[in-house]
């Protein structure tokens, strides 16, 4: 496996569901309307133009930029933004100091090597960070932009050998936030094009056992990125499903499937800036559905909104020699027009008239309902937001409902959801209530 001297490593944040009434929804737009020019213009990000930079800077933990974040790694800091031959005598002991600190807690098979100073230190996990993704959105439209890339980077996350434990395109990303509504299908159109190119390196070894590379004058004109439709409030940023992608350029599809390579992310969009079909457009569509209810969408949002982000950064796990490329990114003609509206889940639930063995319930009208049904348990698992053993009412038009036959003095969790033909919603947020003994 080649070895590549500039690496990083991604850390993932998990997010928590919270159990609570629902709020009201905003009202939906009527179909065929193109949404695309709401929300937010389009933002571009990488590693050194600090977009994600809070308070000029500042070295404050809590306002510090990635970039400036990695500069102070294990209280680490470096040399031209690397750890290695530059890396001076004072940086080298306070390395393998934080190397020690950070053993105090492993198991021996597991600690991480010391590093000398000459020695190949790009095997050493978590002993060193760099990066080279650099780019910026340089015009923009609600419907497109151009980015400027100086370069896709080499980020990555690395294994103790050195080998790429997966890849982190992140690096360098373009999004944009758009209005939509719960419930509906939208229909996603754009066309993209790319002038990126790299030249292929090759790794020597020096006589200390070090690595360096050299290019071999032959370039690689191919780009695999990646894009997503997700939550743009939630932390991990949960993505959502699209269905009917199609990505071609000159009728053919440059849409990748290969299943291995799609293990990690959910499609490859192959861009060549050596072809000229089309004029070098590669035209991609596809449908988003929307989640239903606020329990499982944006919950402290009254208008639902969606993230459009494409991650240019170098796939080194599935391309390897897709890495540092440099050029221009284009994206127009994007449209995001609203299919039918889905039934809703209701807002508002509330519990009343609580006695021994009945409880009341009512809600407000779901958009695009017909019907309601009601979900009611003694059991509810948050991890997979489900009641369990639940009992459901009949369908029924009525927004005020009655349960019945219910144990005293037990808690109840309950739940309503839309229902609208063979549509159903989401199921809304869950309510708790106690019986009275």
């Amino acid at each position: 496996m080649r070895k590549f001297s500039k690496k990083l490593v991604a850390v993932a944040v998990s997010a928590s569901m919270i159990v609570g009434s629902a709020m009201s929804v905003s009202a939906a737009v009527k179909d065929g309307t193109d949404v695309v020019s709401t929300g937010k213009a389009w933002e571009s990000f990488s590693i050194f133009t600090h977009e994600d930079h809070v308070n000029g800077e500042s070295k404050a933990k809590d306002n510090i930029c990635w970039y400036h974040s990695l500069l102070n790694t294990n209280k680490v800091t470096t040399d031209q933004h690397y750890v290695g031959d530059k890396v001076t005598d004072a940086q080298l002991k306070a390395l393998n100091d934080a190397i020690k600190e950070e053993n105090k807690n492993k198991a021996k098979d597991k600690q991480t090597p010391t590093v000398t100073k000459h020695a190949d230190t790009w095997g050493v996990q978590d002993s060193h960070k760099c990066f080279g993704e650099n780019a910026k959105i340089t015009a923009k439209s609600a419907t497109g932009f151009t980015m400027n890339v100086i370069s896709t980077g080499w980020s990555a996350s690395w294994t103790p050998t050195g080998e790429v434990g997966n890849s982190n395109p992140w690096g360098v990303t373009a999004t944009k936030v758009i209005n939509v509504d719960r419930g509906r299908t939208y229909n996603v159109s754009f066309k993209i094009k790319s002038t990126l190119k790299n030249e292929l390196e090759k790794e020597e070894e020096r006589s200390d056992k070090t690595y360096y590379n050299v290019g071999t004058g032959k370039f690689n004109y191919v780009k695999h990125i990646h894009f997503k439709l997700y939550d743009d409030t939630d932390k991990d940023g949960a993505a959502l499903k699209l269905t009917g992608l199609k990505a071609t350029q000159g009728g053919k599809s440059v849409n990748e499937t290969n299943k291995e390579l799609l293990k990690d992310y959910a499609n490859f969009i192959k861009l060549d800036s050596k072809n000229t079909a089309d004029d070098g457009w590669v035209t991609v569509s596809c449908s988003v559905k929307i989640p239903s209810s606020t329990a499982t969408y944006q919950k402290k949002k009254k208008q639902a909104t969606v993230g459009f982000k494409f991650a240019f950064g170098a796939f080194l796990k599935e391309f390897i020699d897709e890495n540092n490329m440099s050029g221009t990114i284009e994206v127009k003609d994007m449209k995001f027009v609203a299919g039918t509206q889905g039934p809703v889940a209701p807002a508002s639930l509330k519990a009343s008239k609580v006695k021994k063995t009945s409880v009341k319930v009512s809600f407000k009208k779901g958009i695009a309902a017909k019907k309601y049904q009601v979900q009611y348990g003694t059991a509810y698992d948050k991890e997979k937001a489900k009641i369990k053993k639940a009992k459901v009412t009949k369908a029924s038009g009525k927004k005020k409902v009655t349960l019945k036959k219910l144990k005293a003095g037990k808690k109840y969790y309950i739940r309503v959801r839309s229902v609208n033909g063979s549509k159903k919603s989401d199921w809304s947020k869950v309510i708790k209530v106690k019986t009275k003994k």
